[in-house]
């Protein structure tokens, strides 16, 4: 009799389990496929655009360079986050078992959107630093920063971080297919070979030192950077006399609003991720494969839809903030048939 009754339980709670990991992947595939989708999809087209915007507005501002690099990032990493809805979606639900799928979306979609992702926070660290020596030593800025140094140290970090990306993959491999007797239906496994291990291992510590030295130096280089901005506005005002002095203080002080508030906001949205990375190392089991999964998953599912406002947000700041960028938005085709049908 109370064997009966503990079947009774285990089967009440192994459906019960069922039923919970049946609700928890469809909130994950109705957020994957539709709030990620849409938020990366727009975020391309307006990337795309501050893209045409800064050639069309050419590089005599090395600013305008350290722009373009932070925009073609923000498209790579909304471009793989868009892609998510390829993985998760109905149809694949029907013909893949759900564990594979998190694997093939972690493989195709998470790995490439935290890459681009970790390429502009880079970005955004080296265009900060611009502006503080523009500020910090404006006499000497000219000799420090050029446009090929500016080119030079963003293409080493689109370089470096997706050579250490690339590290991860190697060896990844499909050692084997798993057969559901229930179903008739065979299912291939990623696994983790001896190589790619060792090389996982390598490319997970050089990723985490990348991450948790961004950020931080966001922040440094953000609140000096703000500290001096204020000091040295308020000096030029005091000793600027002539017209030509005022419109290139004007010229600087906007620029340098943009910067900061561009900076302000990845610190605002990466704050989360950052501390999530802190809780991955001092967690081992909040992982993909570890006993905290669905926890892990439901958290970088919310992390990748912040990182993607992130990404979105720029084109607004340059929209609201730069009167350069909207004139020369508005010489676009779009605006030029636009305004046209009006008149």
């Amino acid at each position: 009799m109370s064997g009966d009754v503990m079947s009774n339980v285990s089967s009440s709670d192994y459906e019960l389990e069922l039923l919970l990991h049946a609700d928890f992947l469809t909130t994950i595939v109705f957020v994957n496929v539709i709030i990620s989708a849409v938020i990366g999809l727009i975020g391309v087209v307006l990337n795309l655009i501050n893209i045409t915007v800064f050639i069309k507005m050419g590089f005599g501002e090395f600013t305008n360079i350290s722009l373009l690099y932070l925009a073609v990032a923000d498209v790579g990493s909304l471009l793989f986050l868009s892609g998510i809805i390829v993985v998760y979606n109905p149809l694949m639900l029907q013909t893949a078992d759900a564990d594979l799928l998190s694997t093939m979306c972690y493989l195709t979609v998470a790995i490439p959107h935290v890459c681009f992702s970790e390429i502009s926070g880079c970005c955004n660290v080296v265009l900060a630093l611009e502006r503080f020596l523009c500020i910090a030593v404006p006499h000497r800025v000219k000799s420090l920063v050029t446009s090929k140094r500016v080119v030079l140290v963003n293409v080493f970090i689109f370089v470096y971080i997706i050579l250490v990306k690339l590290i991860g993959y190697i060896g990844y491999g499909i050692p084997g297919t798993t057969y559901n007797s229930l179903n008739n239906s065979t299912a291939a496994t990623f696994g983790q070979t001896a190589l790619r291990k060792m090389l996982d291992s390598i490319s997970t510590i050089i990723d985490n030192f990348t991450q948790l030295t961004t950020f931080p130096l966001m922040i440094g280089i953000t609140a000096m950077t703000i500290r001096i901005f204020k000091r040295a506005t308020s000096w030029r005002l005091s000793v600027t006399s002539s017209s030509q002095g005022t419109i290139m203080t004007k010229k600087e002080t906007k620029l340098s609003k943009i910067v900061i508030t561009i900076s302000i906001v990845y610190i605002v949205c990466n704050t989360p991720p950052f501390l999530a990375t802190w809780v991955m190392l001092l967690i081992p089991d909040f992982s993909l494969t570890g006993s905290y999964r669905e926890f892990f998953i439901a958290t970088f599912t919310a992390l990748f839809n912040i990182d993607a406002i992130n990404s979105i947000l720029p084109f607004l700041i340059y929209l609201n903030m730069s009167t350069k960028f909207k004139e020369t938005l508005k010489t676009l085709s779009l605006y030029q048939f636009r305004y046209s049908n009006k008149q």
